[in-house]
């Protein structure tokens, strides 16, 4: 797939994109410091993770036409274990097995940000999930405080929802939730 304005395409990442997607992971765990967020400050995700979610084809990479990575993320089909424990909410559209999809550990790689990169890998994404004729929504969480990504989130017509328990957070620990329903 080709983004309408710039020269960037979406690709399943393969094992030999590894220690590029963990350099762009480790720069965004820099960057949300930097920022005094909590996100991905404890460790998350591993090595183990970024590998596992890629061994299953979960991973889409954004590239620029020399091939270089400029933007990472992990779409998971599919029941969602830590999306099942959504509180003070609820998803517009109840979970099966099949019927949705989630997007986990978005990262840019530190020479794409201030691009206006992240709107193009949205759309890419999200033509790559619902060509999927199964899928009725797709859902996202980030921390309660990394407004960035929500600010990209809610102009990405994503809605609200709840809050979820946190990935690899501590316990009681939440995020915000958001979810889109897919039109067809």
């Amino acid at each position: 797939m080709t983004s309408s304005t710039l020269n960037v395409t979406l690709h399943f990442a393969e094992m030999n994109d590894l220690p590029a997607i963990k350099d762009i992971i480790m720069d965004a765990r820099a960057f949300l410091a930097e920022q005094g967020i909590d996100q991905w400050q404890n460790g998350y995700p591993e090595d183990a993770v970024i590998a596992a979610d890629i061994a299953r084809g979960e991973t889409v990479a954004l590239k620029d036409d020399e091939g270089t990575i400029l933007a990472i993320a992990s779409l998971v089909k599919g029941f969602d274990t830590p999306y099942e424990g959504i509180v003070d909410g609820n998803w517009r559209v109840a979970g099966t097995t099949n019927n949705y999809v989630s997007i986990h550990r978005v990262a840019m790689a530190k020479a794409s940000r201030g691009h206006h990169l992240t709107h193009d890998f949205f759309n890419l994404m999200l033509d790559q999930i619902t060509a999927d004729p199964d899928i009725e929504s797709v859902r996202i969480d980030t921390h309660p405080e990394n407004f960035g990504m929500q600010h990209v989130i809610e102009t990405n017509g994503f809605t609200y929802v709840g809050l979820v328990p946190v990935i690899g957070g501590k316990p009681n620990e939440t995020d915000v939730a958001y979810d889109l329903i897919v039109e067809r």
